[in-house]
């Protein structure tokens, strides 16, 4: 078992140093990623990892296609259509999870998402020495 992972392990860093710099993931990149964040945290069964493969599939080509050509940081109206991509994806999700794993999948999508402009890797004041 700790061959499996410590190789995977090995596969994500491979894959990771392979990307250009500055690159955004690939939508199979993405997709890789999220299904192992939920499978693994919340336990899906087969059904339930087609269904939100699935719903994440769609999610970011449909995200992909807005912001074509149009890169971040997003404008209010690429917010608000980003916000009802992410309603649907999520009720289509949340529809088919038990009442543990929708607690659970709220707290990942948190984690997933990128920072909003001026909250990523911000840094404060050095500790004062006392």
């Amino acid at each position: 078992m700790k061959k499996i992972v410590s190789a995977f392990l090995m596969l994500a860093v491979f894959t990771a140093s392979a990307q250009q710099p500055g690159a955004p993931p690939s939508i199979e990149e993405k997709l890789k990623r999220t299904k192992e964040m939920l499978g693994k945290e919340l336990k899906l069964n087969p059904s339930q990892i087609n269904v939100t493969t699935d719903a994440f599939t769609k999610f970011f080509k449909q995200a992909d296609q807005l912001f074509k050509g149009n890169p971040p940081p997003t404008n209010p109206t690429q917010m608000k259509q980003i916000e009802a991509l992410e309603k649907e994806r999520d009720q289509k999700i949340i529809s088919i999870l038990n009442e543990q794993q929708i607690k659970g999948y709220k707290e990942i999508v948190l984690k997933m998402r990128p920072p909003k402009p001026g909250q990523g890797k911000q840094q404060g004041p050095p500790p004062q020495k006392q």
